[in-house]
Protein backbone atom coordinates (compact mmCIF):
# COMPACT_ATOMS: atom_id res chain seq x y z
CA UNK A 1 0.00 0.00 0.00
CA UNK A 2 1.13 3.53 -0.81
CA UNK A 3 0.93 5.29 2.59
CA UNK A 4 1.36 8.72 1.01
CA UNK A 5 -1.70 8.28 -1.23
CA UNK A 6 -3.65 6.76 1.66
CA UNK A 7 -2.98 9.84 3.80
CA UNK A 8 -3.75 12.21 0.92
CA UNK A 9 -7.12 10.47 0.37
CA UNK A 10 -7.89 10.43 4.11
CA UNK A 11 -7.08 14.11 4.70
CA UNK A 12 -8.72 15.28 1.46
CA UNK A 13 -11.96 13.43 2.29
CA UNK A 14 -12.13 15.00 5.76
CA UNK A 15 -11.53 18.49 4.41
CA UNK A 16 -14.84 20.42 4.62
CA UNK A 17 -16.73 19.99 1.37
CA UNK A 18 -20.18 18.98 0.12
CA UNK A 19 -19.52 15.21 0.44
CA UNK A 20 -18.38 15.13 4.06
CA UNK A 21 -20.98 17.69 5.19
CA UNK A 22 -23.76 15.66 3.54
CA UNK A 23 -22.59 12.43 5.19
CA UNK A 24 -22.35 13.97 8.67
CA UNK A 25 -25.69 15.78 8.33
CA UNK A 26 -27.46 12.64 7.06
CA UNK A 27 -26.04 10.39 9.79
CA UNK A 28 -26.88 12.89 12.54
CA UNK A 29 -30.46 13.33 11.32
CA UNK A 30 -31.36 9.83 10.25
CA UNK A 31 -29.20 6.85 11.09
CA UNK A 32 -25.95 5.00 10.58
CA UNK A 33 -27.62 3.04 7.78
CA UNK A 34 -28.67 6.20 5.89
CA UNK A 35 -25.18 7.66 6.35
CA UNK A 36 -23.68 4.50 4.83
CA UNK A 37 -26.21 4.61 1.98
CA UNK A 38 -25.23 8.22 1.24
CA UNK A 39 -21.57 7.23 1.35
CA UNK A 40 -22.35 4.49 -1.21
CA UNK A 41 -23.50 7.16 -3.66
CA UNK A 42 -20.47 9.36 -2.99
CA UNK A 43 -18.10 6.40 -3.38
CA UNK A 44 -19.76 5.47 -6.69
CA UNK A 45 -19.18 9.05 -7.83
CA UNK A 46 -15.49 8.73 -6.89
CA UNK A 47 -15.22 5.50 -8.89
CA UNK A 48 -16.84 7.20 -11.89
CA UNK A 49 -14.37 10.10 -11.65
CA UNK A 50 -11.37 7.75 -11.44
CA UNK A 51 -12.71 5.63 -14.33
CA UNK A 52 -13.12 8.73 -16.51
CA UNK A 53 -9.56 9.73 -15.65
CA UNK A 54 -8.16 6.28 -16.45
CA UNK A 55 -10.01 6.07 -19.76
CA UNK A 56 -8.12 9.20 -20.73
CA UNK A 57 -10.75 11.90 -20.44
CA UNK A 58 -8.95 13.90 -17.76
CA UNK A 59 -8.89 16.80 -20.20
CA UNK A 60 -12.71 16.82 -20.02
CA UNK A 61 -12.47 18.32 -16.55
CA UNK A 62 -10.41 21.17 -17.98
CA UNK A 63 -12.92 21.86 -20.78
CA UNK A 64 -14.51 25.26 -20.11
CA UNK A 65 -17.92 24.22 -21.49
CA UNK A 66 -17.95 21.11 -19.28
CA UNK A 67 -16.95 23.19 -16.25
CA UNK A 68 -19.67 25.76 -16.97
CA UNK A 69 -22.32 23.03 -17.42
CA UNK A 70 -21.43 21.16 -14.23
CA UNK A 71 -20.97 24.38 -12.23
CA UNK A 72 -24.46 25.60 -13.13
CA UNK A 73 -26.31 22.35 -12.45
CA UNK A 74 -24.12 21.52 -9.46
CA UNK A 75 -24.70 24.96 -7.95
CA UNK A 76 -28.45 24.69 -8.54
CA UNK A 77 -28.59 21.22 -6.96
CA UNK A 78 -26.55 22.25 -3.90
CA UNK A 79 -28.78 25.30 -3.46
CA UNK A 80 -31.82 22.97 -3.54
CA UNK A 81 -30.21 20.75 -0.87
CA UNK A 82 -29.43 23.84 1.21
CA UNK A 83 -33.05 24.92 1.02
CA UNK A 84 -34.39 21.45 1.89
CA UNK A 85 -32.11 21.08 4.93
CA UNK A 86 -32.99 24.58 6.16
CA UNK A 87 -36.73 24.07 5.60
CA UNK A 88 -36.70 20.83 7.61
CA UNK A 89 -34.01 21.83 10.10
CA UNK A 90 -36.35 21.13 13.02
CA UNK A 91 -38.58 18.40 11.67
CA UNK A 92 -35.63 16.23 10.57
CA UNK A 93 -34.17 16.02 14.07
CA UNK A 94 -34.07 12.36 15.05
CA UNK A 95 -36.34 11.60 12.09
CA UNK A 96 -37.11 7.93 11.63
CA UNK A 97 -39.06 8.15 8.39
CA UNK A 98 -36.92 10.02 5.86
CA UNK A 99 -38.72 11.93 3.12
CA UNK A 100 -35.83 11.44 0.69
CA UNK A 101 -36.43 8.72 -1.90
CA UNK A 102 -32.82 7.62 -2.18
CA UNK A 103 -29.92 8.67 -0.01
CA UNK A 104 -27.64 6.77 -2.39
CA UNK A 105 -28.70 8.96 -5.33
CA UNK A 106 -28.45 12.09 -3.20
CA UNK A 107 -24.84 11.21 -2.37
CA UNK A 108 -24.09 10.40 -6.01
CA UNK A 109 -25.59 13.68 -7.27
CA UNK A 110 -23.71 15.78 -4.72
CA UNK A 111 -20.43 14.07 -5.58
CA UNK A 112 -20.85 14.36 -9.35
CA UNK A 113 -22.05 17.97 -9.13
CA UNK A 114 -18.55 19.11 -8.20
CA UNK A 115 -16.40 19.69 -11.30
CA UNK A 116 -13.34 20.01 -9.08
CA UNK A 117 -13.48 16.30 -8.22
CA UNK A 118 -12.08 15.12 -11.55
CA UNK A 119 -9.39 17.81 -11.38
CA UNK A 120 -8.56 16.63 -7.84
CA UNK A 121 -8.19 13.01 -8.92
CA UNK A 122 -6.11 13.98 -11.99
CA UNK A 123 -3.82 16.17 -9.88
CA UNK A 124 -3.39 13.53 -7.18
CA UNK A 125 -2.98 10.45 -9.39
CA UNK A 126 -0.92 12.01 -12.21
CA UNK A 127 2.40 12.11 -10.29
CA UNK A 128 1.93 8.47 -9.26
CA UNK A 129 0.98 7.05 -12.68
CA UNK A 130 4.54 6.03 -13.48
CA UNK A 131 5.47 5.02 -9.94
CA UNK A 132 4.69 1.48 -8.85
CA UNK A 133 1.46 -0.36 -9.50
CA UNK A 134 -1.38 1.82 -10.80
CA UNK A 135 -3.98 -0.48 -9.22
CA UNK A 136 -2.20 -0.37 -5.85
CA UNK A 137 -1.95 3.43 -6.01
CA UNK A 138 -5.67 3.80 -6.78
CA UNK A 139 -6.59 1.31 -4.04
CA UNK A 140 -4.41 3.21 -1.54
CA UNK A 141 -6.15 6.50 -2.41
CA UNK A 142 -9.60 4.89 -2.22
CA UNK A 143 -8.78 3.21 1.11
CA UNK A 144 -7.84 6.59 2.54
CA UNK A 145 -11.09 8.14 1.27
CA UNK A 146 -13.21 5.23 2.56
CA UNK A 147 -11.48 5.31 5.97
CA UNK A 148 -12.15 9.04 6.33
CA UNK A 149 -15.83 8.78 5.42
CA UNK A 150 -16.43 5.74 7.63
CA UNK A 151 -14.73 7.53 10.54
CA UNK A 152 -17.03 10.54 10.03
CA UNK A 153 -20.12 8.31 9.77
CA UNK A 154 -19.38 6.28 12.92
CA UNK A 155 -18.43 9.35 14.97
CA UNK A 156 -21.61 11.11 13.80
CA UNK A 157 -23.68 8.08 14.79
CA UNK A 158 -22.13 8.03 18.27
CA UNK A 159 -22.93 11.73 18.64
CA UNK A 160 -26.48 11.21 17.39
CA UNK A 161 -27.13 8.40 19.86
CA UNK A 162 -25.49 9.96 22.90
CA UNK A 163 -24.98 13.70 22.71
CA UNK A 164 -27.26 15.34 20.15
CA UNK A 165 -30.26 17.19 21.54
CA UNK A 166 -33.08 18.67 19.49
CA UNK A 167 -31.63 22.14 19.90
CA UNK A 168 -28.08 21.19 18.91
CA UNK A 169 -29.35 19.15 15.94
CA UNK A 170 -31.30 22.18 14.71
CA UNK A 171 -28.12 24.27 14.96
CA UNK A 172 -26.18 21.60 13.04
CA UNK A 173 -28.86 21.50 10.33
CA UNK A 174 -28.85 25.28 10.03
CA UNK A 175 -25.04 25.31 9.80
CA UNK A 176 -25.11 22.49 7.19
CA UNK A 177 -27.65 24.43 5.17
CA UNK A 178 -25.43 27.54 5.20
CA UNK A 179 -22.38 25.49 4.16
CA UNK A 180 -24.28 23.99 1.20
CA UNK A 181 -25.53 27.46 0.27
CA UNK A 182 -21.92 28.75 0.29
CA UNK A 183 -20.80 25.86 -1.95
CA UNK A 184 -23.72 26.51 -4.33
CA UNK A 185 -22.81 30.22 -4.57
CA UNK A 186 -19.18 29.27 -5.27
CA UNK A 187 -20.24 26.93 -8.10
CA UNK A 188 -22.68 29.46 -9.57
CA UNK A 189 -19.99 32.15 -9.42
CA UNK A 190 -17.65 29.69 -11.15
CA UNK A 191 -20.35 29.22 -13.82
CA UNK A 192 -20.59 33.01 -14.24
CA UNK A 193 -16.81 33.29 -14.68
CA UNK A 194 -16.77 30.50 -17.29
CA UNK A 195 -19.61 32.14 -19.24
CA UNK A 196 -17.69 35.44 -19.23
CA UNK A 197 -14.69 33.67 -20.73
CA UNK A 198 -16.83 31.82 -23.32
CA UNK A 199 -18.59 35.03 -24.40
Amino acid sequence: MNIELFLIGFIAALTPGPDIILIIQTTLNYSLKKGLETFGGIFTGNLIMISVLLVGFASLGKNIYFQAFVSFFGGAYLMYISYEIFKHRKSEVRARSPNVKSFYLKGLYVNLSNPKAIIFFSAILAPFLGKGSLVLNILSLLCGIVSAFLTAIFLSDILRENLITEKSATVINTFSSLIFFAFSIELLFNFYEKVQVIL
